[in-house]
This record gives C-alpha cells, sequence and structure tokens, in this order.
C-alpha cells in the first residue's frame, strides 16, 4: 500500500468515527451526507458525484435521492415512477441492481474494460466521470428495505481497490446512520398524512395521551357532499371512491392551499379550521377565501356521468373549541371539539333547507367584510336561542 492510500486510510477512519457520533444525532439527512461526501473528497478520494437513494412512506413518492457533486453540493429529490417510467428506471444502474439483487455493482466508463451497458452510464461519462460503484445495504431482508450508494470517480484510472473496501465500509456505517432517520421520516408522513402537519407535530412531540389538548380560537370550515348516498347506491365502489377523491380536491384541498388545517375527513364531509393567530379577520378572510376556491374548483370540473351533479355544501363559522386528544387510551384521535364545532355541522346542514351554497355566522361575517345578506334566525338543534345567519349576495 502506497503512502498516499495510507493516509487515506488513516483519514477515512476519522470519517469513520464521525459517522458513528453522527449515529447518535438528528442531523438532516441531506446535510449528513453532503458533509460525508465534502469530507472523502477532502481525503483524496477522487469523487465527481455521489448519490444515495432510499425507500419512503409517503402518500405522493415511493423513494427519495440525495445527490451531491462539489458544484452543487445535496440535492434532494422525490420521484414515483409510472408506467413509462418504471420501464426506463429498470435500465439504470439503480434499476438493475434491484431488480437482480445485487449487492455490488461497477462498472468502468473510460477504457478498455469500459462497459456503458446500463442508461445513465453514458451521461456519467460525459460529466468526466471514469469510474462508477455501487453498493446496496439491506436492513431487512423481508422487505427489502435499506439504501443504495452510488459513487462516480473522475480520476482517470478510477478507484483503487484499497478506495473501494473503504467506500464500501464507510457507506455501511452511513447506512447505520441512515436507518434511524429513514424511519423518523416514515413516522412524521404518516403522521402528518393521517393527522395533518400541526396536530402530527404535537403527537410526535408528546401529546399522545387522552386529554392532552389546548383551547384555541379558529374559523372552522365545514362542507358536505350533496347526494352522497344516491352516489354510492348507482356507482361502483371504484367510480364512488375516485368522486370522492375528486370531492377531496375541490374541497380539503383548497383548505390546504389556502393557510388552513384539515382537522377531520368525516365520512364525505370536511372539517377544517383556520387558526387565531392576531386577529380573527385575518383567520376568517383565509376561510372564507378557500370556500370561494373551493366552489371555483366545482364550478371548473367536469360533472360525473351520473343522474346526480356533483355538489357541496360550505358553512364558516368562527368560535372557541379544544384541540386535542379524545376517545379510549387504546384508540385515539386528534381532532376539535366544542359547541362551536356542532353549530357549524347544523348551519351546513341549512345550506340544502335554504339553497345557499355558502353560508356563514354572524360572527364569523361581523369579522370579514363581504356582500353579505341575512338570511334569517335559526335555531340550531342543540342550542335554545336563535343563531343569525347569513349568504353571500351573490353565490361564489
Amino acid at each position: 500500500m502506497d503512502t498516499e492510500e495510507t493516509g487515506q486510510t488513516v483519514l477515512g477512519g476519522t470519517i469513520s468515527e464521525w459517522l458513528t457520533e453522527q449515529a447518535l444525532r438528528n442531523s438532516d439527512p441531506e446535510a449528513l451526507y453532503g458533509e460525508l461526501c465534502r469530507r472523502l473528497r477532502g481525503i483524496g478520494m477522487p469523487i465527481l458525484r455521489g448519490q444515495v437513494a432510499f425507500p419512503i412512506l409517503h402518500p405522493l413518492y415511493d423513494a427519495s435521492t440525495i445527490s451531491w457533486r462539489a458544484d452543487t453540493g445535496p440535492v434532494v429529490a422525490h420521484f414515483r415512477p409510472n408506467a413509462v417510467g418504471q420501464t426506463r428506471f429498470n435500465r439504470t444502474p439503480i434499476g438493475y441492481a434491484l431488480a437482480n439483487r445485487l449487492p455490488v455493482l461497477r462498472r468502468r466508463l473510460t477504457g478498455e474494460t469500459a462497459l456503458l451497458d446500463l442508461d445513465d452510464l453514458e451521461e456519467f461519462r460525459a460529466l468526466g466521470g471514469t469510474d462508477y460503484v455501487l453498493f446496496r445495504i439491506g436492513f431487512d431482508r423481508a422487505t427489502q428495505s435499506g439504501v443504495i450508494a452510488t459513487w462516480l470517480a473522475d480520476r482517470p484510472a478510477g478507484f483503487t481497490d484499497g478506495e473501494i473496501l473503504q467506500l464500501l465500509r464507510l457507506t455501511r456505517e452511513f447506512g447505520i446512520s441512515m436507518k434511524s432517520r429513514i424511519e423518523r421520516s416514515v413516522a412524521h408522513n404518516v403522521a402528518h398524512a393521517y393527522l395533518g402537519k400541526r396536530a402530527a407535530d404535537a403527537v410526535l412531540n408528546g401529546s399522545i395521551r387522552r386529554g392532552d389538548g389546548e383551547k384555541i380560537t379558529a374559523a372552522l370550515w365545514y362542507s358536505d357532499l350533496r347526494q352522497s348516498t344516491a352516489f354510492a347506491d348507482r356507482m361502483s365502489a371504484e367510480d364512488f371512491l375516485n368522486l370522492l377523491g375528486r370531492y377531496f380536491e375541490m374541497t380539503a384541498a383548497a383548505v390546504l392551499d389556502g393557510g388552513g388545517e384539515v382537522v377531520s375527513l368525516i365520512g364525505d364531509a370536511v372539517l377544517g379550521l383556520f387558526r387565531v393567530e392576531d386577529s380573527g379577520s385575518e383567520a376568517c378572510r383565509l376561510a372564507l377565501a378557500a370556500a370561494h376556491d373551493a366552489r371555483r374548483r366545482l364550478a371548473a370540473a367536469t360533472q360525473p356521468a351520473s343522474d346526480f351533479p356533483l355538489d357541496f355544501g360550505i358553512a364558516l363559522h368562527l368560535g372557541q373549541v379544544i384541540h386535542g386528544n379524545v376517545g379510549v387510551p387504546e384508540r385515539l384521535q386528534f381532532t376539535v371539539v366544542g359547541s362551536a364545532v356542532n353549530e357549524v355541522v347544523r348551519v351546513q346542514d341549512l345550506t340544502k333547507q335554504l339553497g345557499c351554497p355558502l353560508l356563514a355566522t354572524a360572527p364569523f361575517a361581523a369579522a370579514v367584510p363581504g356582500p353579505w345578506r341575512p338570511v334569517g334566525e335559526h335555531v340550531l338543534r342543540g342550542r335554545e336561542t336563535p343563531m343569525p345567519i347569513l349568504a353571500m349576495a351573490q353565490p361564489s
């Protein structure tokens, strides 16, 4: 072993110690991988490009990658291949290694032993790459989970055998650091998908016992799909679920895009809220804008081939609610409860009776200017005194 490679091995040991220390911390994966690549380049490893790929559990994506080059630093990407993309992915080095369960794959990109039999290898050579090596580090044989790390050299002779062994060892140690981060990311993704970001963060930060919660003032947003029973009776299960998806993209998505939180998807109803941070007027303004947005999405949508056109009512209210955990210790739900929640649900029921797709209570209408018109005082179920209800002067 020459002096340069001996020194590189010694310095690689310091990187190994650093990775061991990082495994105990909660450092960001992107920053961790970027620093690893920078340190490897710093001790003389001829790394032109590095990439780590790992599966994720996410409603929109199947996997994430972190790519590094000295001129760009670490770059994160997420993807879910469609049918065409999957076919191309299978022809890439990563796709080929996964399909054939290869723990190691190496391709020389220049010289007499060059082999460019897979997609992307020509591109890597055009970047100045000379040698490509891939390591697949598995976590669990049953689920085939783990990380795939690829390294591209720019030295004319490529990687030495000693460098490849060192890269394999450091990649395994990096995989140990990534395992806990990937599992934590899965927990966050699942919690965010089912609870919403704010409630999920509260639960993951320890609010997991029954009774954990707080009183908040919020603009409440409640919508309900019209004729849902008739749709369910006349449509196939697949078609009805697709229709529900379109409805939620009009309503729940409008709440999220407008800066609100979707607290619950109750069958075919959406309960959202806009927290009062500084003033009730701003929260109500955002809730009203989201309601108008939902109605615009409905107007722009293609109606289903059915005797029942897709439609929904929206009710808006301003009040105090309790946001927290309810249920039994073995099965909890992080939701909002209180009289204001019951009231906004009852007001939505009036949208059918009054023929108005958007209704608001007097406290809500008083907080945000608009062409409101009274539609009477109504006794809501559970209340003893009538509540003034208002509609927009021109239907949204």
